[in-house]
């Protein structure tokens, strides 16, 4: 405990909170008044203080992180990720092509009523940013509504029933692959290069990959048309 204490400069009542809380894995006990700590608790207790100091979470939110780490990653890759946190897409030049506008303006801008902007935001799919109590819409969003616009042309309309609701199975979908993606990114670069090399991999290969996906899903289209057809003529 001294010796953890040392390395980390959290206090014995700390650290212990943290294991009570299960925010820190439980000591190796050998004696009723001795028990030894590896790298994993020293590592997981400057995680905490990261977290806590320079992003500014509170405990109940670091220990769903936490958590999440016992289910598939490591506090070393938690620690990654962190780091990662405001390097990604801001180097981006055609970022700064368009200004945030405001609700009114992505309304007008791409002919989506305010309720389908409303339930947009509800699912996930846009992400406005709040400043003065006013919402402001970035690129991201200002695409995504150009997009949706471009699908009410082509024919997905309101009478036929297509709604913002649609999009929550890729919502999901698109979750859960990037929760695999991330776990495979860390499996295959952890230790093995740096921060800044992470990001331009992430940067310069979502572009391709969401290429090789688009191609994938149009195959499985196909194949899955072709397939009802030949069922349904036999």
């Amino acid at each position: 405990m001294k010796d953890l204490i040392a390395a980390t400069g959290v206090p014995k009542g700390t650290i212990q909170y943290y294991i009570n809380e299960g925010l820190i894995p439980a000591p190796i006990k050998t004696q009723a008044n001795m028990a030894y700590y590896s790298d994993e608790h020293v590592n997981a207790i400057r995680l905490i203080k990261e977290l806590q100091s320079k992003r500014y979470l509170p405990l109940s939110v670091i220990k769903k992180i936490i958590k999440q780490g016992k289910d598939g990653l490591s506090v070393d890759e938690i620690q990654t990720i962190a780091k990662l946190d405001g390097k990604l897409f801001k180097n981006i030049k055609e970022s700064l092509a368009i200004r945030k506008i405001s609700t009114g303006q992505l309304s007008e801008r791409t002919g989506a009523d305010l309720k389908e902007i409303k339930e947009l935001e509800s699912i996930g799919i846009l992400h406005p940013q709040k400043k003065a109590k006013q919402k402001y819409y970035d690129e991201d969003d200002i695409r995504i509504m150009e997009c949706w616009k471009k699908l009410r042309e082509i024919g997905f309309s309101k009478e036929l029933g297509f709604a913002p609701e649609d999009f929550i199975p890729y919502r999901e979908f698109v979750a859960r692959m990037v929760d695999e993606e991330t776990k495979i990114m860390l499996k295959r670069t952890l230790g093995k290069i740096s921060i800044d090399e992470m990001v331009l991999m992430v940067e310069e290969g979502t572009d391709v990959l969401n290429t090789i996906i688009g191609l994938i899903r149009k195959r499985l289209i196909l194949e899955t048309v072709s397939k009802y057809a030949q069922t349904f003529t036999k």
